[in-house]
Formats: structure tokens, C-alpha cells, sequence
């Protein structure tokens, strides 16, 4: 049984070493096969000096802010010269169709909620998207038709103001006439007031009193003819006289107390009423006098809107070319030949040189390093081997949604000079984490690392290749500073392997 047992161990240890000679055969084969089938080929860089910035790079495209230039000014032009050709005062139906600003633009700029055909018409425009102008460049022309119509209408406008000015005034100073004679008779009645009111009512007493002394007389007489009567005179006709004449004066006397206490009450309200006027006399005046201030400064603040809608225009206007009001290149033009100037719709719109921006999204790993006034390199994929210097402007503090990781959004902004960058040029941002400058560079690719030492391959002049060991720095990702070993100008060697057919 033992002898046995010692076979077969024999037998599997001749298996197993039979499988690894073959396993051995098959991997040299094999790789003498892959070694066959490759070769290898170099691509030819140049050693560089330069700056090479480290840290983190993301992407975005480019923002543009712009500056407006606008006619707002425009609005209270349009404002007076509407006013004008409603007015009364106008003139003409004519003059009404020159206060609006009438006709609709070809490319929809102009006002075409007016039913006037005529208004401020472009004639020619002198610039274009990405013309660059300075301040006092030519922007548009108006024809002279339209200004010099505009013009009149402003002018008419200015013209009835001051008619209007004059007329108010003139109201003014008749009704202040007025307002100071009620004053002065309102002061002067009631000065006299109690002494007429004192006078009335002595003046109707004094008709009751000789009322009654008639009544009193004339019935002393009747009592004496009756003793007469009853002496045995003959007086009955006299008697009967007297008695008439009782009668007469007796009405007179109700009259005279009638008179007196309904003429009382209606002196004792003159009275009052005068007096009342008279305590109150400036204060009527102040009222009589009130509007028509009111109405002298409507009037005057009406003369100068006109005044200065026909100032402004001629300001803004003059003749009748609009000139830039910003250096710049031109972003884009608010009107075509034919347009009708308008409030709504701006002259033009430049780049804003010192608003072009670009907003990335940073990991949240790596936001904490970023701080607003940062110095940032972007490197636009439009402009190869070309850096642009930048700054941090903002830093959105609210993470983004919606994705698989948080990021926040930052915002730089260039800094140095953009005038061949434009609108949603794409490119990447590197926030700067260490930089050097002035040192030397390759491609990351014609870097070999053996046994923790650095190689590249140079390039001999007698077209010999020699493997050099060197001294690596900083990587921006693409290149790695070569702080010794190589110099600048000298011809390193990128090797790949390529199939050989």
C-alpha cells in the first residue's frame, strides 16, 4: 500500500511540473509574438519655458455684459410734442400728427401704436454688430424732413405754454383784484358794522315810539270830545273824525311793530354775516386767491416741460445724427434704415469690456479654497497655447440640485484685455493652487518614472537617443516642470507603440 501511495505522489508531481514547462512555453511564445506584432514610435517635443499654474480646472462658456445706450429722454419729447398736437392752441390738425411718433419700424423697433405716419425716421445707420467706436462716433442719421417737423412741433408746443403762462397769469391778477376789493369791503363793513346794526335798531324804535305817541294823542282826543259830547257840545262829527283817525294811526303802529321785530332779526343776521366776513377777511382772501396760484404753476411748470422737451431734443437730436456714448465694439443696433426713433427701443448696446465672465461649477471638496478676488487663468478653446488672466467676482453659496454631486457656482471675471473673446466661447477655468514661473517644460507624456527615478528621452544632434534622468515640479495636468536635467530648446521624445503590419 505504501508503494503505491508513493506512485501516484510521483505521477502528480510529474503532472504538475509538466503543466508549468507548458505554461512557460505558452507565455514566452506568446509575448515573443506581441513583442513581433508592436514597434515603437516616437513623437518629437520641445523642451519649454514658460509659467505652469496647478490647481483646480473647470469648465463653462463665456458671459458678456453689455451697456445700453438709450433714448428714455426721448419719453418726455414725445410726451410734450403729443401734448402740443392736442392742444387748442396747436394750430392745426397737422400739428397734432407731429406730436406722435407714429409708423411701425421694419424689424418691429418702432412705435406702432400710433396712428401718425410721421415721427423721428432713421435714414442710414453708420455702424454694425462688432463695429468698434469711440465716444462722439456716428451711430445713425435721421432725415432732415422728420427732425425739422419734430422740431416745429416742440416749437408750437413751447409757444402755446407761453400763451397759456399769460393767460393764467392775466386771470390771476383780475381775480386777486377781485379777491382784494371783497377784502377790503369785507374789513370795511364790518368796522361799521355795530354802529349800522346800533342805528337800525334805533331807527325802528323810534318808529314804534312815534306810532304810539300818535295812537296816545289821538285817543286823548276822543276822550276830551266825548266829555264835551256829554257837556251837551256838539262835537259827534268831530268824535267820529278822531275816531278814523284812531284807528289809521293804530294799524300804523302794528305795522310799525311788525316791521320792527322782523327788520331787527334780519339787521341782527347782516350783522353777524359781516361780522363774520370781517373776522374771517384774510382767510376769505387766501381762499379767493388759492387757485389761481395753482393755476399760474401748472401753467409755468407746463412752459417748462416744453422748455425743456425742445432743450433735450436739440441735445439729444441737434442734427440729427446720434452719436456713441461709450467706447466699445458695438454689440447690437436697435434700428434699420426707415425705423421711427422711439422711447422703447434702445440706440445700441455695447460689450461691456469690463463685465465678460465666465460661471463654473466647484465640488464642494474643493469650494473651500476659492474666495472672491482669487487670480484665475482661463484658457478658451478657441485660442490654443493663449491664457487670460481673471479674478474671482462671486461665489454662490446656494449648492446646485439635481445632480450626483453638490457644487456651487463661481463667477470670474477677466481682467485684462477680451477683444477677440466673445458670447458662449467655451473654455476652462483653473483656480490657482501653486504657479511657477520662468521654468522649464514638457509634456507630461515624455516623462517615464523607474525604480522612483524620472526619465526622458532627448534627442541628440547626431539623431541618437539617450535617456536622461531628471527633476520634476509642479503639473498643470498637461505639462510637468522640469527643474533639472534638460534645457529649454532641447528635443524630447514621446513614445507610443504602435502595431506593425
Amino acid at each position: 500500500m505504501k508503494k503505491q501511495s508513493s506512485k501516484r505522489k510521483k505521477r502528480i508531481l510529474m503532472i504538475l511540473v509538466i503543466a508549468a514547462i507548458i505554461g512557460l512555453a505558452v507565455f514566452f511564445l506568446l509575448n515573443r509574438t506581441k513583442d513581433e506584432s508592436q514597434e515603437v514610435m516616437y513623437k518629437e517635443t520641445t523642451v519649454k519655458k514658460g509659467t505652469l499654474t496647478s490647481g483646480v480646472t473647470e469648465s463653462g462658456s463665456v458671459d458678456i455684459g453689455t451697456i445700453t445706450q438709450d433714448i428714455e429722454a426721448l419719453e418726455d419729447i414725445e410726451s410734450t410734442s403729443s401734448s402740443s398736437g392736442s392742444s387748442d392752441n396747436s394750430g392745426s390738425a397737422g400739428s397734432s400728427s407731429k406730436g406722435e411718433m407714429g409708423g411701425s419700424s421694419a424689424n418691429g423697433s418702432g412705435n406702432s401704436g400710433s396712428s401718425s405716419d410721421t415721427g423721428l425716421e432713421v435714414e442710414e445707420i453708420y455702424v454694425a454688430t462688432g463695429t468698434e467706436v469711440k465716444v462722439g462716433d456716428p451711430i445713425l442719421k435721421l432725415t432732415t424732413d422728420s427732425v425739422s417737423e419734430y422740431k416745429e412741433t416742440l416749437e408750437d408746443a413751447k409757444s402755446s405754454a407761453e400763451l397759456a403762462l399769460k393767460k393764467a397769469q392775466l386771470e390771476a391778477k383780475s381775480e386777486k383784484l377781485s379777491a382784494q376789493y371783497s377784502y377790503n369791503s369785507n374789513v370795511a363793513t364790518g368796522s361799521v358794522a355795530q354802529s349800522e346794526y346800533d342805528t337800525t335798531i334805533a331807527q325802528l324804535q323810534a318808529s314804534v315810539d312815534e306810532a304810539q305817541a300818535n295812537v296816545d294823542a289821538s285817543a286823548a282826543k276822543i276822550a276830551e270830545y266825548q266829555k264835551k259830547i256829554q257837556k251837551g257840545e256838539k262835537c259827534s262829527a268831530a268824535l267820529a273824525e278822531e275816531q278814523a283817525n284812531y284807528n289809521s294811526l293804530l294799524t300804523k303802529l302794528q305795522s310799525a311793530q311788525n316791521s320792527q321785530t322782523t327788520k331787527s332779526i334780519e339787521a341782527k343776521e347782516k350783522y353777524e354775516e359781516t361780522m363774520l366776513k370781517y373776522n374771517n377777511a384774510d382767510s376769505l382772501y387766501q381762499i379767493d386767491t388759492y387757485d389761481l396760484n395753482t393755476e399760474v404753476e401748472e401753467a409755468q411748470d407746463d412752459l417748462d416741460d416744453a422748455s425743456e422737451a425742445l432743450t433735450n431734443f436739440e441735445s439729444l437730436i441737434g442734427d440729427g445724427i446720434i452719436y456713441a456714448q461709450h467706447d466699445g465694439v458695438i454689440y447690437s443696433v436697435g434700428y434699420e434704415a426707415g425705423d421711427t426713433l422711439s422711447s422703447a427701443t434702445d440706440v445700441a448696446v455695447y460689450k461691456d469690456a469690463s463685465e465678460v465672465t465666465m460661471t463654473v461649477s466647484v465640488s464642494q471638496e474643493d469650494i473651500s479654497a476659492v474666495n472672491v478676488g482669487d487670480t484665475v487663468e482661463i484658457a478658451l478653446t478657441a485660442y490654443e497655447d493663449k491664457i487670460y488672466e481673471g479674478q474671482v467676482k462671486a461665489v454662490d453659496t446656494s449648492a446646485s440640485s439635481g445632480t450626483a454631486t453638490v457644487s456651487y457656482d463661481v463667477t470670474v471675471v477677466f481682467t485684462k484685455d477680451t477683444e477677440d473673446v466673445y458670447q458662449d466661447m467655451t473654455g476652462n477655468v483653473t483656480f490657482i493652487a501653486a504657479q511657477a514661473k520662468d521654468v522649464c517644460y514638457v509634456s507630461k507624456k515624455a516623462v517615464t518614472t523607474e525604480n522612483r527615478n524620472t526619465y526622458v528621452k532627448v534627442k541628440q544632434e547626431d539623431g541618437s537617443i539617450e535617456q536622461v534622468q531628471v527633476t520634476t515640479g509642479i503639473s498643470d495636468g498637461v505639462n510637468i516642470e522640469i527643474s533639472d536635467g534638460v534645457e529649454e530648446g532641447e528635443t524630447v521624445l514621446i513614445e507610443s507603440q504602435v502595431k506593425a503590419e
